[in-house]
């Protein structure tokens, strides 16, 4: 199955708090959309694996992707080295998505965050090239966008997500061992205080305000996007 959209995420949940609206836009739009997590999060203060893997399938239903893959790498221990490269040129090569995404690699506070990003970066390069021992014809993806996590930057541009906030939502309440403590065996964390979700919709907001909508899911540009038709390219919804 080729895909439209694939977005790659550290941990289950992250693609769900970056680029959730995002995936859920362009699903409803018809656009094949799926998420990648290249760890199973098994480092998590809480939460089972298993409890896990059931919440990041939950949400992918919720946002309309039609794969979610989990490539099991180190939790905590993410490493830019060539079996981490390869299991996601590989994944790229099966694919073959249009466009990629993944978290912005600099400046996060989470190092798997960081990582993620670069590993994504490289393996999307390396991925075109046919001389690598891999299987699958080489491939590279036409674009590569990096979403916003821990990060505080402005971003080259912003999506609209206002008409699909509410699926964003529901993905994220789908990972309940996360992001909420009302069992008492859950320890209380940073991302399960009530805090971090309020924090969450206050940066939406802010970015959907720069662009003069409700919500707004910001992205780094890998490359200077190239416009020919400027009059296209400025429409309007």
């Amino acid at each position: 199955m080729r895909l439209d959209l694939l977005a790659f995420g550290p941990h289950p949940d992250d693609v769900e708090i970056g680029a959730g609206g995002i995936l859920a836009r362009h699903a409803a739009w018809g656009y094949r959309c799926g998420i990648v997590d290249l760890t199973a999060g098994e480092m998590s203060s809480n939460g089972t694996v298993e409890e896990r893997k059931i919440e990041a399938q939950k949400a992918k239903e919720v946002l309309g992707c039609v794969i979610r893959d989990c490539l099991h790498l180190p939790d905590a221990h993410l490493e830019i080295n060539r079996e981490s490269v390869y299991k996601v040129v590989s994944t790229l090569r099966k694919y073959r998505p249009r466009v990629v995404l993944a978290p912005y690699y600099k400046d996060d506070r989470h190092p798997d965050h960081s990582t993620a990003g670069e590993l994504v970066r490289r393996a999307v390069y390396l991925s075109g090239l046919k001389r690598l021992p891999l299987e699958g014809e080489p491939f590279r993806p036409g674009k590569l966008y990096f979403f916003l996590l821990s990060v505080r930057r402005e971003p080259d541009f912003i999506v609209d997500i206002s008409s699909v906030y509410e699926k964003k939502e529901e993905a994220i309440r789908a990972h309940q061992s996360q992001f909420y403590h009302h069992r008492s065996d859950r320890k209380p964390t940073l991302v399960n205080d009530p805090f971090f979700i309020r924090h969450i919709k206050s940066r939406d907001s802010y970015l959907g305000s720069l662009i003069g909508s409700a919500h707004g899911e910001g992205l780094v540009a890998h490359e200077i996007p190239a416009v020919s038709d400027l009059v296209q390219w400025s429409e309007v919804e």
